[in-house]
């Protein structure tokens, strides 16, 4: 039997990409740079590059964690009083396809999905 080229090489089911009030403004090799308008007007980097993992709001460093063995997959963490005073707490889910490709990238802000990219 021969097998359909164009098939999907995993099955997704039912899991949804959902953007809501975010927009990606750009995505590449484990980089990505995402417009938030929700729970405040912010530029959101993550950058998985040179074996240090690293992420800003608006350009301010707000995380990084050297990753010399393997990536996080989850990362949480609370956002710093002088860039969100009510200190936001921040969840971010990474899955990896073969060869550290992307394969979903979500972001909440306290408890909401404000960012989900399947790719």
């Amino acid at each position: 039997m021969q097998q359909n080229p164009f098939a999907p090489t995993a099955p997704i089911g039912n899991e949804v990409a959902v953007c809501g009030d975010a927009r990606l403004i750009r995505s590449s090799f484990l980089y990505r740079v995402i417009e938030l308008r929700t729970p405040f007007p912010c530029r959101f980097s993550y950058s998985g590059w040179w074996f240090v993992q690293r992420i800003w709001i608006n350009d301010i460093l707000v995380w990084t964690k050297v990753s010399w063995l393997n990536l996080s997959r989850k990362i949480e963490f609370k956002l710093p009083s002088h860039i969100d005073s009510a200190e936001t707490a921040i969840r971010i889910e990474i899955l990896f396809r073969p060869g550290l490709i992307i394969r979903r990238f979500r972001v909440w802000f306290d408890g909401q999905l404000k960012f989900d990219q399947l790719s």
